[in-house]
């Protein structure tokens, strides 16, 4: 199925309403509950909530930042969710669980929610995120160049690239470091030889 332009969702995004933006219910001033919203969101595209073992999985498990911002994802992406695009035809409920589930979870560990408002490579990131669960597609995007934007705008390919970069050079010194104490080693002994 094929999804309206990203220029539509990146606009869609940036006009995400208030409530969207609101602290989550145990945080601060925070009144949105956000199981209440992904019940809605679910009622919806589907004609009924989630079962209630999903539905606990959009309560606070505790009052942390990483919680917080963990919820606050599950808001912008319900919000993006509840494009027309999305409620004319919606994607199967299970995509839905694991991305709100899951996938932002994941995000969420990376990235702070406040980067939606301030940088455009997170809005787009979290509809091409949305997009890929849902099995959808932009107009006129081929299955490839989907992929290789993806790839660009990807926090979770970009952390685990840094963090395989910074692993290869730790083993790159150990192995150099290594080989210097073996040097020192040998000239040392050829020393004590002669």
């Amino acid at each position: 199925m094929i999804a309206p332009p990203l220029a539509e969702l990146l606009r869609w995004m940036v006009e995400m309403p208030p409530a969207f933006r609101a602290e989550p219910e145990g945080f601060g001033e925070g009144k949105v509950r956000v199981r209440a919203v992904v019940a809605d969101l679910f009622e919806t595209l589907f004609g009924g909530p989630p079962p209630m073992a999903t539905l606990a999985a959009f309560d606070a498990q505790d009052t942390g930042d990483a919680e917080r911002n963990r919820l606050r994802w599950i808001l912008a992406a319900a919000h993006l969710l509840w494009h027309p695009s999305f409620r004319g035809h919606p994607p199967a409920q299970a995509s839905i669980e694991k991305l709100l589930v899951q996938d932002l979870a994941t995000v969420a560990s990376i990235v702070k929610v406040e980067r939606l408002d301030r940088e455009e490579e997170r809005r787009e990131e979290l509809i091409r995120r949305s997009l890929r669960a849902l099995e959808r597609s932009l107009a006129g995007e081929t299955p490839n160049e989907a992929n290789d934007r993806f790839k660009q705008v990807d926090s979770v390919e970009r952390r685990r690239v840094l963090l395989a970069a910074a692993d290869r050079e730790r083993r790159s010194r150990e192995v150099r470091e290594a080989m210097a104490k073996k040097a020192a080693q040998e000239a040392a002994a050829k020393v004590s030889r002669e």
